[in-house]
């Protein structure tokens, strides 16, 4: 027989183990032991790359398919992949964010669930970033002992204040939190600037997990090393605006360091995808996800800003790329002073819908407004695009390859070091 003196060690062992074991239970996702702790709502997913394989650009028989803002036009979202002649089977279909929100309703749920049907290869916007936070506190809600009937309580009252006339869901709230004493620990859980049962709210909760799923996964800054290409929803700065080009701080002020010889080619390759990576993950604005969700430009003390004003930071990459003059010495004198030891590379990416369609030599932004009733524009690329010269500027365009202010763009823009894009869209 055990005596008391071991039978209480191995109690207080068990005791240890299983407080151990809730204590690890309490801090996860809630799955089986929920937490009245809130879980990071964002899920961010920082970066991701895409290979050869995904990004084909060399492939003659295939082509990369980059589509700007749809926001839910999935009738204009569908035309403009007739008219690019989109075909699954070859062509690689790409999305620079906020595929919901802002649009019809129906139509945000039938581009969702098109693209999470498909595996569209998608950045997140920073609408797609909303829809995912309230997804995410949606189900550490339905964890809490009550919780969902708390919801099911708030709706139903909600549908009555509709009925009474209340068309103002921010106000209604307002009013609720201030009044409905007996559920304020519940109105407490809303975090500050959320808007319940809006649009966003409303796509989160009727998403289907698979779909929330697909939304988690999407990156908030996709890189292609072979194209020497960022693809991002906002933007990119190539430099922190803080210091001066040449500054040691910045990536593209130095060249990065390798450890093994290379042949010449495939050294220059190399360093390239090192200073891309560098200006991804040095530059400390592009570290912060809500910069890249949201930036539209820089203001004069240098912070970032999502307003219109401030300078567009497409014009300080712009003159940041103007400033690359490859890696070896003799490129460098040929430049004049001020020149960088650094090689361009191309962002795509949309958001700025108030700036139209902006085609840059290193910047393709392609949110042309089709939610203002404006235009849904794709980049299409590929060795498939460059061999196929038969078509005229009337026979993509029909006339519209025209940006905000109305100045036509050339049919056929330079991308990366060599190549050319087609730009194609559709009247929304």
């Amino acid at each position: 027989m055990q005596s008391p003196r071991l039978m209480l060690a191995y109690s207080a062992l068990s005791i240890s183990i299983l407080y151990l074991l809730y204590n690890w239970a309490s801090r996860s996702s809630g799955t089986w032991l929920s937490s009245h702790r809130p879980p990071d709502f964002s899920r961010y997913v920082s970066l991701d790359s895409l290979s050869v394989e995904q990004f084909p650009l060399d492939d003659v028989d295939k082509r990369v398919v980059i589509v700007g803002d749809i926001h839910g036009m999935f009738d204009e979202f569908q035309s403009l992949l007739a008219k690019v002649s989109y075909n699954p089977v070859s062509d690689t279909l790409i999305s620079v964010g906020d595929i919901v929100a802002k649009g019809p309703h129906a139509g945000s749920m039938s581009v969702l669930d098109f693209m999470a049907a498909h595996n569209i290869t998608a950045v997140r916007g920073n609408h797609d970033q909303k829809v995912i936070e309230w997804r995410t506190w949606l189900e550490w809600i339905h964890t809490l002992p009550g919780g969902s009937d708390w919801l099911v309580h708030v709706q139903e009252r909600w549908d009555k204040a509709q009925e009474h006339g209340a068309d103002d869901v921010e106000e209604w709230v307002e009013e609720q939190v201030r009044h409905d004493k007996k559920h304020s620990k519940w109105w407490k859980r809303i975090p500050e600037g959320w808007q319940l049962f809006g649009d966003h709210y409303r796509i989160a909760e009727e998403m289907t997990h698979e779909q929330y799923l697909y939304m988690v996964r999407r990156p908030v800054r996709l890189h292609v090393p072979h194209a020497h290409t960022f693809i991002v929803h906002a933007g990119v700065l190539a430099s922190d605006p803080n210091y001066k080009p040449g500054n040691k701080r910045q990536p593209l002020s130095h060249i990065p360091t390798l450890y093994e010889p290379y042949a010449d080619q495939e050294r220059t390759s190399i360093l390239r995808r090192l200073q891309e990576l560098a200006i991804l993950k040095e530059v400390p604005q592009n570290l912060i996800p809500w910069v890249t969700l949201n930036m539209r430009g820089v203001l004069d003390d240098n912070t970032v800003t999502r307003k219109k004003d401030g300078t567009p930071w497409a014009e300080l990459y712009k003159k940041d790329m103007k400033r690359c003059a490859g890696f070896e010495s003799k490129d460098l004198k040929k430049k004049k002073k001020g020149s960088l030891p650094c090689h361009p590379a191309t962002v795509v990416y949309g958001h700025a819908a108030s700036r139209g369609l902006d085609i840059n030599r290193w910047t393709f932004g392609l949110d042309s407004g089709c939610v203002y009733n404006r235009r849904m524009t794709a980049l299409v690329l590929g060795a498939k695009v460059a061999r196929d010269s038969s078509d005229t500027i009337e026979d993509e365009f029909d006339g519209e390859a025209v940006d905000i202010d109305g100045n036509i763009i050339s049919s056929r823009p330079k991308f990366g070091d060599k190549g050319h894009g087609r730009i194609y869209s559709v009247s929304c």
